[in-house]
C-alpha cells in the first residue's frame, strides 16, 4: 500500500517546453535601407483616390475671382528670364549748346527759362530795333492773341441802352487808357554760336542784369529759350526810343523834356553803378519810352562790373568819354560822359560829331578837339554850365552820376532848369506813336 501511494504521489506530468525567440543582434546601417513609410502610404492614397487630370494653363485663371489676379511667378533676382528681354539703353542725344545751356541757367532764375519751341509761344515778326547783340522784333503770346470768352461775350448782340453805355465807355477808355494790350513782348535774337566764348559773356551779362537787377528805369527781361541756334529772350514792350522819337520829328527836344530824360536815365544809372555795373553804351537808342511817359535804360550788351579794371576801347566812337579812346583804365563815370553827348544829341537831334564817319577822325577830335557843345539848339546858362561840369575830359575832375542827380534837383528846385513831366512826355509819344502803330 505504502509503496504505491509512493509512487502515485511522485509521479509529474511534464509539459513540452516552449520554442525561445531568436533576438536578432543590432548591426550598424550599411547596405541596409530604411523602409520609406511617407513614400508607402502615398501610393495607398493614390489608390484610393486617384488623381484627376490637371485643366490646361488658360483654364487656371477661371479658378480666381474677378477681385483677385493670379500671383506672378516667382523670379530670380540675378537673372532675367528669357520670357522678359530687356528693353534697350536709352541713349541721350547731346543738347545744342550744352556749354552755353549750363551758364544760362546759372544766370537766370529758372521761372524765367522756357524749355519750348518760342515759334509756338509767340507770334509776329516785325522788325523794332536793334541792340549790341541782336536784333529786336515786335511779337504776342499766343494764349494772349486768342479770343477770349469775355470778349466772346461782349460780340453778342445786347440791348440799345447797353450798347450806348459800351459805347461810352469804349470812347472814355480811347482817350484815358495807355496800357498794352496783354502777351506783348519786345523779343532780341542772338545767333550762338559754341566757339563764340567772348560773345557768350556779353550775352550772359545782358541777361544777369536785365533778369535779376529790378528798377523802374531799367528794361526787365520776361523769359529766355535757348532753341535750335538762337537765343530768344523776352522784354517789355515800349513804345520807341528817344532817337526814334528825334527821328519822327522835325525839330529837337525842349530843353524842359531833356532835362526830364535825363534825371530818369540818372536814376537808373545810379543804380546801376550801386549794383557795380557801368553801361558803357548811353546813347538816344538806348533810351526807351514807354506810352505812359516812362524812360528806361535799355541794351546791356557792353555792360562790365566795376570790380574788373577796364581800359578796352568799347562804345559807340562819337559818345565815347576820352580815356576810353585812349584805352586808359576808367570807371563808371564814363557813362556821365556820354550822357553829356546824349543831351545834346536830344536838343540838336544829332551829336556834336555829327559830321564825322571816319573812326580815327572822330577819335582824334574828342582827344584833341575843342569840347563838345550844341550846334543847334539854344540852351539856358544852367544847361551850358552843367554840361561843361559833366563833359570835363579830366576824368579825376568828372563828377559821377549821383552828383549830377543832385545837382540838376537842385537847379529845378531854385528855377534855373525847367523839367517836363512825366504826363508831357507821355502825350508827345502817343502823338508821335500811336498805340495802334
Amino acid at each position: 500500500m505504502t509503496s504505491r501511494r509512493l509512487s502515485s504521489a511522485t509521479t509529474v506530468v511534464m509539459s513540452p517546453p516552449t520554442p525561445t525567440k531568436k533576438i536578432i543582434p543590432w548591426r550598424p546601417p550599411g547596405a541596409w535601407k530604411m523602409p520609406d513609410i511617407i513614400q508607402e502610404r502615398w501610393k495607398e492614397k493614390q489608390l484610393l483616390h486617384p488623381k484627376q487630370p490637371t485643366p490646361p494653363p488658360e483654364s487656371k485663371l477661371k479658378d480666381y475671382p474677378s477681385s483677385q489676379t493670379p500671383k506672378a511667378r516667382w523670379l530670380y533676382v540675378g537673372k532675367a528670364p528669357d520670357l522678359f528681354p530687356l528693353p534697350p539703353p536709352i541713349r541721350k542725344t547731346p543738347k545744342r549748346h550744352a556749354e552755353f545751356d549750363a551758364k544760362l541757367r546759372k544766370v537766370l532764375p529758372r521761372l524765367k527759362i522756357l524749355d519750348i519751341n518760342p515759334k509756338d509761344y509767340y507770334t509776329g515778326t516785325e522788325k523794332v530795333g536793334s541792340g549790341a547783340n541782336g536784333a529786336v522784333i515786335r511779337a504776342v503770346k499766343r494764349s494772349y492773341s486768342l479770343p477770349s470768352s469775355t470778349n466772346r461775350k461782349q460780340q453778342q448782340p445786347s440791348s440799345p441802352q447797353q450798347q450806348r453805355k459800351n459805347a461810352s465807355a469804349s470812347a472814355s477808355a480811347s482817350t484815358t487808357s495807355t496800357k498794352l494790350a496783354k502777351g506783348s513782348v519786345a523779343i532780341k535774337r542772338c545767333f550762338i554760336e559754341d566757339h563764340d566764348t567772348h560773345h557768350h559773356s556779353y550775352v550772359l551779362r545782358e541777361l544777369r542784369i536785365m533778369g535779376c537787377l529790378s528798377h523802374n528805369n531799367l528794361i526787365q527781361l520776361q523769359e529766355a529759350c535757348l532753341y535750335d541756334d538762337h537765343l530768344w529772350m523776352a522784354m517789355e514792350l515800349m513804345a520807341c526810343s528817344v532817337f526814334g522819337l528825334l527821328f519822327s520829328t522835325t525839330v529837337g527836344l525842349s530843353e524842359a523834356m531833356t532835362i526830364f530824360i535825363a534825371t530818369e536815365c540818372l536814376e537808373g544809372l545810379v543804380y546801376l553803378h550801386s549794383k557795380n555795373y557801368m553801361h558803357r553804351d548811353i546813347k538816344c537808342e538806348n533810351l526807351l519810352l514807354s506810352w505812359d511817359g516812362q524812360v528806361k535804360l535799355a541794351d546791356f550788351g557792353l555792360a562790365t562790373p566795376l570790380s574788373v579794371q577796364n581800359s578796352s576801347r568799347l562804345g559807340t566812337a562819337k559818345w565815347m568819354a576820352p580815356e576810353v579812346v585812349a584805352e586808359s583804365p576808367y570807371t563808371e563815370n564814363v557813362d556821365v560822359w556820354s550822357l553829356g553827348i546824349t543831351m545834346i544829341e536830344m536838343m540838336d537831334r544829332v551829336p556834336p560829331l555829327y559830321y564825322l564817319e571816319n573812326s580815327t577822325e572822330i577819335y582824334r577830335e574828342i582827344l584833341y578837339g575843342k569840347p563838345p557843345t550844341f550846334n543847334f539848339a539854344t540852351p539856358s546858362t544852367a544847361m551850358v554850365n552843367t554840361l561843361e561840369w559833366i563833359l570835363n575830359a579830366d576824368a579825376d575832375d568828372r563828377p559821377m552820376a549821383n552828383n549830377v542827380l543832385i545837382n540838376i534837383r537842385n537847379f529845378v528846385s531854385q528855377d534855373h532848369l525847367k523839367c517836363a513831366k512825366k504826363s508831357d512826355l507821355a502825350a508827345l509819344v502817343q502823338q508821335v506813336f500811336p498805340m495802334n502803330h
